[in-house]
């Protein structure tokens, strides 16, 4: 009860002092061993000042850092003295002498804190400044704790300073003692009893993470993306992976370091045996998790295992543009091969009905149309130029050649409208419409190293997969990149295509289209490989039951979808259907009604040839 009233009292104060006092700065001088300092100590400095901000306190904190770059400790008399300029001291170093001679140095009339980061003596005044012995606790609670505690000695040290008398005198009375060394320790044995209950052990530790930065395009992939300041230096990671990590965190409080493998890769077994990328950081024990869009495949689940698949990915092919079908016979398409055969049928037969039927039945002799002006009424009605009337004779006859009259108009009505459609609204045809017809086209393809689609083409031993592979390994028509931006242009440009996730080919394809405005590029319909993505870890990794559970426990309440939305491009874009590149009715070229002039060159040469013919007889 005691515990929420001293809150209660805090949080009430605090509130109340925002509004009716003014916001300043309250500067705090950091003293550390340049010449010692290790990743771990930068990598705690930096948690705290990138997390200070979450204290409750009236003022802002103005942390000045002051590096000991000699081997001797330098009096701090050439630090800014007085209290006008900074209100606290934290020194720290991983030398016990130096340490103490900070110790003696330092204005006493100032709250300050030791850190010591290695064990050393107590010391010889006892009392004289606070000790924050961060090597007492194991490497699951330290940073945490200390981390804590710091903030703990920040809120009851330096914040109370910006408060008058009374109320720093009202809060002592109602607030128990505050020892930022018993903090400490309470707070490591507070996360051993968690950790007994946790077989996980994740709970405040902190956890290596490898990933890997990659661009697509000129954007950074969706899966991870680096955050930085205008000096270049890393201030946080974002994207669909890192969602993961960031919602987990909470609940278990945990920090984590990111390292990138040396050759930027995901990981691929070397022929010693080994494997480079950030396969191979997890089997040197260099990392606790692979945070990475991880496809599973079974060469890399013999050494390493998996989370649960946390997306669903497929494969594909992006393609230049499609092209126009060749107009050359472009006179031909209206109509499918079946209806030219009935046409063809028609024109035969019908003459010759006529012209029998005129004989049999109306006995007319020598006043009977002769069968050749027959066939020039049938041509002459189908192509619109009948020169050529039908006999009078008869009614059977007559009414015979009505219907094929009125059958000619509407086939040659649609057969107008349907040419006319596909000379002005030509139909593109990709240049390849699945991966099986890639071996056999003009094509040459590209495939990212180190990716799921490297081992599954150059490990395939049959079909198709080993094709390409053995393409891609010889370096002919196929080839292995590291980034894949530069080479997006020669698909562009070139008899190139390029195989790899489908989400990936959809981030291209919508970049290329928002910076030329027009759709450049296609992706193939058929979609092959599908896999899913999860995470890296060690065979036997105790974090695996835990990060199953929270996985599955997030794509059921939909966030998988929700990230999804946040950093990938709209699923539906604009070159999704295949259209020309100009909009609207095109006009006719000469090679558009190259099969008209087609036709008429061979009507002139028949002509001709008959002409000759004549003049020979």
């Amino acid at each position: 009860m005691r515990f929420f009233c001293n809150c209660l009292l805090r949080n009430m104060f605090h509130l109340f002092v925002s509004h009716v006092i003014e916001t300043r700065c309250t500067g705090i001088a950091v003293i550390h061993d340049a010449l010692q300092q290790t990743s771990d100590i930068d990598f705690w400095l930096t948690t705290i000042f990138n997390n200070v901000k979450n204290i409750s306190c009236p003022t802002l904190f103005d942390f000045k850092m002051f590096p000991v770059k000699s081997e001797v400790f330098v009096n701090v008399s050439s630090l800014p003295k007085g209290d006008s300029e900074f209100k606290g001291f934290i020194f720290f170093t991983t030398r016990c002498q130096m340490s103490d001679d900070m110790e003696l140095n330092i204005n006493h009339g100032v709250p300050s804190l030791r850190v010591d980061f290695v064990p050393c003596p107590p010391p010889a005044i006892p009392g004289l400044i606070e000790r924050l012995p961060f090597h007492h606790l194991n490497e699951n609670n330290r940073y945490v704790c200390s981390i804590y505690a710091v903030f703990k000695w920040l809120e009851q040290r330096i914040c109370s300073l910006s408060l008058d008398n009374v109320t720093q005198n009202l809060l002592s009375h109602n607030e128990l003692p505050f020892n930022v060394s018993q903090d400490f320790e309470y707070c490591g044995d507070m996360i051993n009893i968690r950790l007994e209950n946790d077989p996980s052990q994740l709970y405040g530790r902190k956890l290596r993470l490898s990933s890997l930065e990659r661009f697509w395009g000129t954007q950074p992939s969706p899966y991870m993306s680096v955050e930085r300041d205008s000096n270049g230096t890393i201030t946080g990671y974002k994207g669909y992976l890192f969602e993961i990590i960031h919602a987990i965190q909470p609940l278990y409080n945990y920090t984590y370091q990111v390292d990138f493998p040396s050759k930027g890769k995901y990981g691929k077994e070397l022929a010693n045996g080994s494997w480079d990328g950030m396969i191979g950081m997890i089997l040197d024990q260099r990392a606790d998790i692979g945070v990475g869009a991880f496809s599973i495949i079974h060469s890399r689940y013999q050494v390493v295992d998996f989370t649960v698949g946390f997306y669903q990915e497929s494969s594909s092919i992006l393609i230049p543009s499609p092209i126009e079908n060749h107009q050359l016979l472009a006179c031909t398409k209206p109509f499918r091969l079946e209806v030219w055969l009935s046409l063809i049928l028609f024109v035969i037969i019908l003459p010759g009905i006529l012209w029998r039927h005129f004989e049999f039945n109306h006995r007319c002799g020598e006043k009977c149309p002769q069968l050749a002006k027959q066939y020039f009424f049938v041509l002459g009605v189908l192509v619109g130029q009948s020169g050529q009337k039908l006999s009078s004779v008869g009614f059977s006859p007559r009414f015979l050649g009505a219907v094929w009259c009125l059958a000619t108009v509407v086939f040659a009505s649609a057969y107008v409208g349907i040419l006319m459609s596909f000379l002005r609204f030509p139909k593109l045809s990709p240049v390849i419409t699945k991966l099986e017809q890639l071996p056999a086209s003009h094509l040459k393809w590209a495939v990212l190293r180190g990716t799921a689609l490297d081992h599954l083409f150059t490990e395939a031993t049959t079909g198709v997969y080993k094709t390409i592979g053995e393409e891609l390994i010889k370096n002919h028509r196929g080839t292995l990149i590291d980034v894949h931006d530069d080479f997006i242009k020669r698909v562009i440009h070139e008899n190139y295509v390029y195989i790899g996730p489908k989400s990936n080919l959809e981030y291209a394809l919508h970049e290329d289209y928002i910076q030329s405005g027009i759709c450049r590029l296609s992706i193939i319909k058929q979609d092959f490989f599908k896999v899913n993505v999860a995470f890296a870890l060690p065979k036997g990794s105790p974090l695996k039951p835990l990060l199953d559970k929270k996985i599955l426990q997030m794509m059921e309440a939909g966030l998988g979808i929700y990230w999804k939305k946040m950093y990938w491009p709209p699923s539906k874009g604009k070159c999704d259907t295949f259209r020309p590149l100009d909009v609207g009715p095109k006009s006719l070229q000469l090679i558009d009604l190259q099969g008209t002039f087609l036709i008429l060159f061979i009507g002139y040469a028949l002509a001709i040839a008959s002409f000759l013919a004549e003049r020979t007889c």
